[in-house]
């Protein structure tokens, strides 16, 4: 998310004490004399549409979208300085806006708010129409009101149609789904994943599996890496910090966590070997793809990294047949 236009135009008044009760707050948009409903301050979280009170014409109240930002953000467990950070807003700017000071926050803040509480269906829809009851304008551009698939939908949908064996991971690590060649590849119990901890450092920690990894502990410290640098900004989310405590329960994690230190970059491909009880040890480089300016899901996908490698994945189906590949490059048995 970038950087709100609103932050820099607050800026000056963010550095200032907090407005006592005798300082003047803004008026809403469109407000006038002779239309105090308008003009006036909250009541009791609601906002009253002035045609409510037209004779013979009755409207529900419409929640007020201070009251409705503050409400999400308790719930979601986060200070007022914490949501700021995750909306790049200053935090005395969403104290004005949870306390009425502020009545015109432009669309690009409402959305940002609406990413940073993660509000989803009627949650978003009601911070919607709290929005353009406030401002008159609509928070969400054409495209986001079209019923499109999301995110975690659509790497979904890529994962299940790849051939190589790919997960896909939110921005927590959180394994959102897997394809078929991916269990077979893993020998993962489907069943048990169900009840599982489904997080990528948490199935790689585990007792069952870690055995698999040559050498087990140089790829632990790697991904322990990546994982800080990717998630740095993310330490403040109570999902981040449950997350970061069943971990150290696992065996080792603390040892190697405590010693592996975040990376200014992260590289994003590298070579690791596995044992599979079928098919023996296999060399596999990792791939990682995003979607542009939308890094909350990514997708992994496993390619050979090596021949004997290629090898066995085109006799598992994993992928077209070496012969096909070396032969439509010009090449007869070069190494990938």
């Amino acid at each position: 998310m970038g950087q709100c236009d609103e932050q820099s135009q607050e800026r000056g008044e963010d550095m200032r004490s907090q407005p006592s009760s005798g300082d003047q707050h803004p008026t809403r948009p469109g407000a006038s004399a002779g239309n105090p409903a308008v003009s006036s301050p909250r009541t009791s979280g609601v906002l009253q549409s002035p045609q409510a009170s037209a004779p013979g014409r009755q409207r529900p109240p419409v929640e007020d979208f201070g009251t409705l930002v503050a409400t999400f953000r308790q719930r979601r467990g986060l200070s007022q300085g914490q949501l700021a950070r995750a909306a790049r807003l200053s935090r005395t700017y969403i104290y004005h806006l949870e306390t009425g000071q502020r009545y015109a926050p432009s669309a690009r803040v409402a959305r940002a708010l609406t990413r940073a509480l993660e509000l989803k269906g009627e949650d978003r829809q009601r911070l919607a129409s709290a929005f353009t009851a406030l401002t008159g304008e609509q928070m969400e551009d054409e495209a986001e009101r079209q019923d499109l698939f999301d995110l975690r939908e659509l790497a979904g949908l890529l994962v299940h149609n790849a051939a190589f064996p790919a997960h896909s991971l939110d921005r927590l690590w959180n394994i959102t789904s897997w394809n078929a060649p991916s269990v077979e590849l893993f020998e993962l119990d489907t069943a048990a994943l169900a009840t599982h901890n489904q997080n990528l450092l948490g199935v790689l920690f585990d007792p069952t599996y870690r055995a698999r990894f040559r050498p087990w502990e140089t790829l632990a410290r790697r991904l322990l890496v990546d994982f800080k640098h990717n998630t740095r900004s993310l330490t403040y989310l109570p999902e981040y910090r449950t997350l970061w405590r069943s971990l150290r329960m696992l065996p080792d994690f603390t040892r190697i966590a405590d010693s592996s230190d975040p990376g200014s970059t992260v590289s994003p491909s590298f070579v690791f070997h596995m044992r599979h009880s079928r098919l023996g040890t296999l060399a596999l480089r990792t791939t990682i793809s995003v979607f542009s300016g939308a890094p909350d899901y990514s997708i992994v996908t496993y390619v050979p990294g090596d021949q004997p490698t290629l090898t066995i994945f085109a006799e598992n189906g994993w992928q077209t047949s070496a012969n096909d590949i070396n032969d439509s490059n010009g090449t007869h048995g070069s190494g990938v």
